[in-house]
């Protein structure tokens, strides 16, 4: 019997103390989200990401990512894809373009998007059979539809490349582009597919 107590006293102290540790440790942690010391902190982390985004029922784009990264400070959103990301976009549940990159950002704040993708960035539209290619970044802003570059560029045709030496300001879909410094025209071929392939496996 004496044991017995011994033992629930001793439980009993260790939940005490275990309960006095979570305590502190929430405080700590309560204190350090209020001043800001964990801004820089992920607050969410996930492989192999897959997100499908539809708009009335229909499908409107697919995100493939190895691995992303969120962070949060009050109404801003943070998502990093450090390891590439490959983006299929679609009208009317048929595909319409993509876009393969090294690596992108997502920055939200209340719905409005602002995209940057970097490091060897190629996107497609398929109903124009276009294609451009740069090294980023490529900064595509979702409240005004429109997507820019600063930097050495080039848009494929089927007959043509031309090359946009100070970069491109167009809408979203490429239909109006203006080209910055434009240069030169030839045919290349590309390599974009084998890249998206291997952010997809």
């Amino acid at each position: 019997m004496i044991g017995y107590c011994h033992s629930k006293l001793f439980i009993s102290v260790v939940a005490l103390i275990w309960s006095a540790i979570i305590f502190s440790c929430t405080v700590d942690t309560l204190q350090k989200i209020s001043s800001g010391e964990l801004d820089d902190q992920p607050v969410e982390e996930v492989i192999n990401v897959k997100l499908v985004y539809t708009s009335e029922g229909r499908l409107r784009n697919e995100v493939t990512a190895k691995k992303a990264i969120k962070y949060q400070t009050g109404d801003s959103i943070r998502y990093i894809f450090p390891m590439g990301i490959y983006i299929k976009s679609y009208k009317d549940s048929i595909p319409e373009s993509d876009l393969v990159a090294d690596s992108a950002t997502l920055d939200d704040y209340r719905g409005m998007m602002l995209f940057t993708a970097t490091g060897n960035v190629v996107a497609r539209n398929f109903i124009t059979n276009k294609e451009l290619d740069t090294g980023g970044p490529l900064r595509w802003d979702g409240k005004n539809k429109t997507i820019e570059t600063n930097v050495y560029t080039e848009i494929y045709s089927e007959t043509d490349t031309i090359y946009a030496k100070y970069g491109i300001f167009s809408d979203d879909r490429f239909k109006e582009v203006d080209i910055r410094g434009q240069s030169g025209i030839i045919y290349k071929e590309f390599t974009r597919q084998q890249r998206a392939d291997s952010i997809i496996d």
